[in-house]
């Protein structure tokens, strides 16, 4: 006979709870991004996830909850981890250069609404500028992780320290280093990728023949 392991099962209502609260983000989610942040009324988003104001408030925390919530959805899902884990499993450092730049792509795709929410938000909420500055600190913890790989390999510049690097890499492909060069330079996604990634390795490896197709 198995030990209790002390976790109860989900019940219908904590299910139905789940089901409500990701409505809300969704509905969160979308009329932040098309009416901005401060624009939004947490009325609108209840008639949107067809909640009552109240639920938005306890489920979420109103719309401050939800502002946090979709940073925490953008700076430590799933993904993020994935990302980390394929750089280690790469093996040269410009194998783990372009493994992180996928990652990057992947991640403009799926988050890029929520990183402009809370970019815009924090122009002018202390609350969001606090959320940006976790999400920042929280991106350049996970390059410190992946940048340890690298520098494992022997292949960056000895002068360069860590902090040097995770910054390098911040700086270039930042959200909005990145959309600048794929979109309003109309580079498109691709050539962006690709290009920041060869300044990268310029900036940060060893001297070493440029690989064919780039």
């Amino acid at each position: 006979m198995s030990e209790p392991t002390g976790e109860r099962p989900p019940t219908r209502r904590d299910e139905y709870a789940e089901v409500t609260r990701l409505a809300v983000v969704d509905a969160a989610r979308e009329l932040f991004g098309a009416n901005g942040y401060v624009k939004t009324k947490v009325d609108e988003i209840a008639r949107r996830a067809r909640v009552s104001p109240a639920t938005v408030y306890a489920q979420c925390g109103g719309k401050q909850g939800l502002l946090e919530t979709l940073m925490d959805m953008w700076t430590s899902g799933t993904r993020v981890q994935q990302i980390i884990d394929d750089c280690r499993d790469a093996g040269t450092a410009r194998e783990k250069l372009s493994v992180l730049a996928v990652g990057y792509v992947l991640i403009y795709a799926e988050s890029g609404d929520i990183i402009r929410i809370v970019t815009e938000a924090a122009a002018s909420i202390p609350a969001a500028a606090e959320f940006l500055h976790v999400a920042n600190l929280r991106h350049q913890e996970a390059l410190a992780e992946i940048v340890a790989g690298i520098r494992a390999t022997g292949e960056i510049v000895d002068d360069l320290s860590d902090e040097d690097v995770v910054r390098t890499i911040f700086y270039h492909f930042r959200y909005e280093q990145f959309t600048l060069a794929s979109e309003e330079f109309g580079w498109g996604v691709a050539r962006a990728r690709d290009t920041i990634r060869e300044w990268l390795a310029q900036a940060i490896l060893k001297s070493q023949p440029v690989e064919s197709g780039v």
